[in-house]
């Protein structure tokens, strides 16, 4: 998993949780959640808590909008 491939899937979908990451890529949790985890410190993402689940959802920010936007440029460029 990539950070443009993440970044376009928080893209479709809205917001996701570690869990979910994990299992549309293949990954452990672990692995979702830390690379989620860089991606806010990042500022491209935010997470919030789900006060009922305990669980962290991540959307993207305008910042990982753009970043988005950037990449997605970069694959044009390239086709």
């Amino acid at each position: 998993m990539t950070k443009p491939e993440l970044l376009d899937h928080l893209a479709r979908v809205g917001d996701a949780d570690a869990h979910e990451v994990a299992e549309v890529f293949g990954l452990l949790y672990p692995s979702a959640a830390m690379a989620l985890l860089r991606l806010t410190r990042q500022g491209l993402v935010v997470r919030r808590l789900d006060p009922e689940s305990a669980m962290y959802w991540y959307t993207l920010t305008e910042v990982g909008e753009k970043r988005l936007a950037y990449f997605r440029s970069l694959e044009d460029a390239a086709s």
